[in-house]
């Protein structure tokens, strides 16, 4: 029997939507815990990560790995399809956008029908492509046990964030939990992301309240006393500050398809 790590893909769907018109998407340096794979049915947006720019138009698609550092733009209104999965194994995969002809990983019945399918019937068809993406992965890509692209030293610090959302500390904080200097810690989170490390807990943290206001359910204080803050007030201005809305009114408006 084989031991390919691609033989314990098991893909759980978190979150996936067709979205008629996106009025926004400018996002820098973002970075997810979890998986994402993006679809526009109408050109005008584009990805970039590592320096290489992506437009999307409705001939590609991409599929962004966890810890993938990446930007978005847009320049018009677009339809977009997206989902948010994970797998059931943590395999080590190295954190590189991959681009598919869409119509290799979307059936015509899939694409033909996203904007009138069922909430049941739209993760099924979400199954149905990131399978069909995972599989068109080049082995390679599919790192050993125990390897990952970048020092150990980001890794470790990726598990204690993930253990502890409501991390508080400062750099100094994390490099010491992590047994390394300040200095270290920064070069290999600018090794791994692209950005500083204050930038990259800012940005898991919005993550995080992402997913719990719109996948979990929580009330707005309650997403704030789960990631640190203070109160409701000053969760709710970095919220704005970092998205353009306030956490209430992204949850009445259905959440956007945020990276």
């Amino acid at each position: 029997m084989s031991n390919s790590p691609k033989e314990r893909f098991f893909v759980q769907i978190l979150k996936t939507a067709f979205v008629p018109s996106v009025p926004r998407w400018q996002y820098n340096n973002a970075s997810t815990p979890t998986w994402r794979f993006y679809w526009n049915m109408d050109p005008g947006a584009w990805i970039s990560s590592y320096g290489e720019k992506f437009v999307l138009s409705p001939e590609l698609a991409v599929l962004i790995p966890p810890q993938t550092p990446f930007s978005t733009g847009a320049d018009r209104p677009f339809a977009h399809f997206y989902i948010h999965f994970s797998l059931l194994d943590d395999i080590p995969v190295e954190r590189l956008i991959r681009k598919f002809e869409a119509k290799r990983v979307i059936l015509p019945h899939i694409a033909e029908n996203l904007s009138s399918f069922s909430e049941r019937q739209l993760t099924w068809a979400a199954s149905a492509v990131v399978n069909a993406a995972l599989l068109l992965m080049p082995e390679q890509s599919l790192l050993p046990d125990g390897e990952h692209r970048g020092n150990s030293i980001f890794n470790k610090a990726v598990r204690i964030i993930d253990h502890d959302p409501g991390f508080s500390g400062n750099c100094a904080d994390l490099a010491k939990m992590c047994g390394t200097s300040v200095n270290t810690l920064q070069r290999q989170f600018l090794k791994a992301t692209g950005v500083p490390v204050k930038k990259w807990l800012l940005n898991r943290k919005m993550e995080y309240a992402v997913q719990l206001l719109m996948y979990n359910d929580y009330s707005i204080k309650e997403t704030a006393d789960r990631l640190g803050f203070a109160d409701r007030y000053h969760f709710s201005k970095v919220f704005k500050q970092y998205f353009g809305i306030t956490p209430a009114q992204f949850v009445r408006s259905g959440g956007i398809p945020l990276p």
